[in-house]
């Protein structure tokens, strides 16, 4: 009889951990592939490999964990498969573990082997399923030789399936095994209690505590109270029966996209997630009125935006999608379309959206679902409406009546769908007319939308949102006067005035229109727009202003290690679109900011609302001259000096934390490996080339290893060449290593690396030298790096047949014999003697000596001098005769 079928041996243990992933090393697929060959016994015996074949590791990746809510029918993932000892003959068991989820289930229904519950193989198909283990199953430690103590299955829910060979139950093989799962036990905040449930609302607040990490501190639960009542509610089905209104039934891989998955639960109940007041909260698909509440127009603080009609794109009239049906095998399969069929004619044609609800396992669950998207997407009118303080009362899923008299909007019922802060410290509300009827269970069935607005016959409502918007940044001036249109209106008459006097008027059929050739100055526009039956809406007013603009009155400058950032102000607001114009001359200042001398004689750096430089000198002055442009001109330049930081004190810090961060400091601080086994294997593993010397005599050693690896890829390459000397002594080892490596990839990263290293390994501590020459960086950002780390550095020069030590580094200290240092930044100094490069005693120049006493000379020998030591000050003229004498006289 073959030995254990090799399907997870190396990472079985791996149960035991239950984290972010099982471990696998097949695909489920594959495995049973492997274990079908041992059940359908083919006649050939040389068709099984020997026992210390199929003991042989296999490798592979990791599989994500599966999360259940509700009830569904699914496989699982095998993770291990055995055989027991003995020979080939009728009767031989198989031992096979499969996970089930990635967390204890609530109970586990049927077991099905293919089509057929397990029940009818009698004692040829035996199971265990093993919920949260805290030890070992011990049938399997007593029946499988590979399964080990700590292959235990903490957290997780695995099944335990044994199959006796039998020819007959088994003619093709291992059958495909699929388990009838309840998940996980979820918490109901109506109740406090713990427990099973598919209560869409509660699988979704399990979602955001356990998966979505979000804190309770941080979940509005009265709204997901609300919620699951509303889910709990009993709704009549097509047959007659009842069922919940809305459950969620279905698993998913915590693999997959977070988002993707919440999308996916709130689909099964016509779900929207809130965040209002620093607390996650959730509406469920329900009218949560009567209105109580009224927005009158005394609370607009701002531009109302009206979209009376949906876009084309979105205005459908029949749904398409699919659900699970557990009456077939829990497969995916259509429901059927809804459709409402005086919208189809309305249209003329069938504009249909497809709608996906993997969580949801009742038909006419899918069809209330899809009713409610098409309703909502048809008939929903909206209005962005910014709001004072008063706003703030107001939630996502309340109904309000919208009076607003002066559009001819009274008393319309609508739903808050989105609230926020706005941007002058207000509310904005996201208001939708969204009747009762959307929330009905009359599948299919038109619903009549109200009115909008009250308008007298003949009549037409005043344009919305009536703005100028400067429309490019160029030599010709050019804006965009824009509104929106409240229902149907033959044109919009448009008129610009300049102190009362019409400049320009214009017919515009749309709802918007070019301006160009305006002087500066401040104008006003007027649109009023025009029914079908030549009646007349109340003007729309706004002013606006054509000018250039002022130049900024003042530069911030944030000053950074190598480089500077420099952020223009504007002593008042325009109100069309500005940014400003950077210009540098580098360290060299302009005799004067004029535009000419700037344009003539410095160099544009770009445009932008700031503007940073990087790659500077410190402790240089950089001159900038920077003005403000907008399409109608462009201001007098302002000049601006700025400078680097000069503060040293955490400069080589600065320079640390850059250097640390780049791959050649990584390469640096590594130490040599003297146990060269694992590189390799990894080398081998990578196809590369391997030459290895090596000779050993009792607790001594010495090796030679060079490897050269090529690796490439759809988008990457590298090379490397590696090269290692090692010689070890009982605990201690000496070790020399070169490394040579570069890399590119198509996104444009790049990296040239070569460094050197001598190591030894003594008493336990590792003590290394090296060098690292690197190039590295992406998309135009690239650094080199020569870095050298050892405990004493000497730079000698070779002088008359001796090393003569010019320059020292030890304990983080730099020694220096002599240098010559044109420009120097000091923070502190302590310096014994210092003189002027002209210097000459007496003469000219300045000395300064470390008994205390300061020599000041002129420039021009004969020009006079002073004499400072602790206790006199004398003055001599250009003869050497004293003039002044102060202090100790004698």
């Amino acid at each position: 009889m073959p030995a254990a079928i090799p399907v997870v041996a190396s990472v079985a243990a791996g149960i035991a951990a239950a984290n972010e992933a099982y471990g696998i090393a097949l695909a489920i697929t594959i495995a049973a592939q492997v274990a079908t060959m041992a059940l359908t016994k083919k006649p050939s015996l040389d068709a099984y490999r020997d026992n210390s074949e199929r003991k042989q590791v296999l490798r592979a990746a990791a599989s994500p964990k599966t999360v259940v809510y509700g009830r569904t029918l699914s496989a699982g993932t095998l993770f291990f498969a055995e055989e027991q000892a003995g020979t080939q003959t009728d009767g031989e068991m198989l031992h096979l573990a499969i996970t089930l989820a990635g967390h204890p289930l609530s109970s586990t229904g049927k077991v099905l082997l293919g089509d057929d519950e397990i029940g009818i193989y009698g004692d040829y198909a035996t199971y265990e399923v093993h919920n949260d283990r805290q030890t070992a199953d011990p049938y399997m430690l007593a029946n499988c030789a590979s399964w080990k103590p700590d292959m235990i299955g903490r957290g997780i829910a695995w099944l335990r399936l044994s199959l006796k060979f039998n020819a007959e139950k088994f003619p093709s093989g291992i059958p495909n095994v699929r388990v009838e799962k309840f998940g996980r036990l979820v918490y109901d905040p109506r109740t406090g209690l713990t427990g099973y449930s598919n209560n869409a609302a509660l699988c979704i607040l399990d979602y955001y505590r356990n998966y979505l990490k979000v804190p309770d501190s941080e979940i509005n639960f009265d709204q997901f109270q609300e919620a699951a009542n509303i889910s709990d509610e009993l709704v009549s089905r097509a047959d007659g029966t009842m069922e919940r209104r809305y459950t969620l039934n279905g698993e998913f891989d915590l693999s997959e996209n977070k988002a993707s998955i919440l999308d996916a639960m709130l689909a099964a109940c016509a779900g929207e997630p809130t965040y209002v007041g620093g607390k996650h909260g959730i509406l469920v698909g329900a009218y949560y009125g009567p209105a109580t509440e009224v927005i009158t127009e005394s609370q607009i603080a701002g531009d109302i935006e009206i979209m009376p009609e949906v876009s084309q794109s979105e205005r459908v009239n029949t749904i398409n999608g699919t659900f699970i049906d557990p009456q077939q095998n829990d497969s995916e399969v259509d429901f059927p379309a809804v459709s409402v069929s005086e919208w189809v004619a309305e249209d003329g044609v069938e504009i249909s959206q497809d709608l996906k609800l993997r969580f949801v396992t009742s038909e006419f669950q899918a069809q209330r679902l899809a009713d409610i998207r098409l309703k909502r997407t048809r008939i929903s009118r909206t209005m962005n409406v910014p709001l004072n303080l008063s706003g703030y009362r107001y939630r996502p899923g309340m109904y309000v009546k919208v009076n607003f008299p002066s559009l001819g909007i009274v008393a319309v019922e609508m739903r808050v769908t989105d609230w926020k802060f706005g941007v002058q410290n207000g509310v904005q509300l996201t208001l939708k007319q969204e009747t009762a009827e959307v929330w009905g269970d009359a599948i299919g069935k038109p619903i009549t939308r109200p009115d909008f607005t009250q308008l007298s016959p003949g009549g037409a409502a005043q344009p919305q949102n009536l703005r100028y918007t400067v429309e490019e940044i160029g030599q010709v001036v050019q804006g965009v006067l824009s509104w929106q249109n409240v229902g149907q209106v033959a044109y919009n008459q448009v008129i610009i005035r300049r102190d009362g006097v019409p400049v320009l008027s214009i017919q515009v059929p749309g709802s918007f229109t070019r301006l160009t050739g305006l002087l500066r100055d401040t104008y006003t526009a007027h649109v009023v727009a025009v029914s079908y039956t030549g009646g007349h809406s109340p003007e729309a007013y706004l002013e606006f202003s054509i000018e250039a603009p002022p130049p900024p009155n003042k530069v911030d400058v944030e000053q950074g290690y190598f480089a500077i950032t420099l952020i223009p102000r504007l002593a008042e607001i325009t109100n069309v679109s500005t940014q400003f114009d950077f210009w540098t001359s580098g360290e060299t200042r302009l005799a004067d900011a004029s535009t000419a001398t700037v344009e003539a004689n410095a160099s544009r750096a770009g445009m932008g609302a700031m503007w940073t430089s990087n790659e500077l000198q410190i402790d240089h002055t950089y001159y900038w001259y920077i003005r403000t442009i907008n399409a109608f001109g462009a201001s007098a330049f302002v000049e601006v000096a700025a400078v680097c930081t000069t503060d040293t004190g955490d400069l080589l810090d600065q320079i640390a934390k850059e250097i640390s961060g780049s791959e050649a400091f990584r390469n640096l601080e590594r130490v040599i490996d003297t146990s060269t086994d694992a590189i390799i294997e990894n080398a081998l593993a990578n196809d590369a080339d391997v030459q290895r010397r090596r000779k050993q005599d009792g607790k001594v050693s010495a090796e030679i290893l060079r490897i050269d690896t090529l690796i490439l890829t759809n988008d990457s390459a590298y090379a490397e060449k590696f090269e290692q000397l090692t010689a070890v002594a009982d605990e201690n080892s000496a070790a020399v290593q070169q490394v040579s490596s570069a890399y590119a990839d198509l996104n444009g990263k790049l990296s040239a690396q070569w460094g050197a290293k001598v190591q030894v390994d003594s008493n336990g501590q590792a003590y290394v030298a090296g060098m690292q020459l690197g190039v590295e960086g992406s998309g135009g950002n690239v650094q080199s790096y020569f870095l050298v780390s050892a405990n004493t550095m000497g730079f000698y020069n070779p002088y008359n047949g001796s090393m003569k030590l010019a320059m020292a580094i030890k304990n983080g200290q730099v020694f220096l014999n002599e240098a010559l240092i044109d420009y120097a930044s000091i923070t502190l100094a302590k310096i014994g003697s210092w003189y002027s490069a002209n210097y000459v005693p007496r003469q000219t120049g300045t000395m300064m000596s470390a008994d205390g006493s300061f020599e000041v000379n002129g420039s021009i020998s004969g020009s006079g001098r002073l004499m400072i030591t602790n206790n006199l000050i004398a003055c001599y003229d250009g003869a050497g005769n004293i003039k002044i004498k102060l202090g100790y006289l004698k």
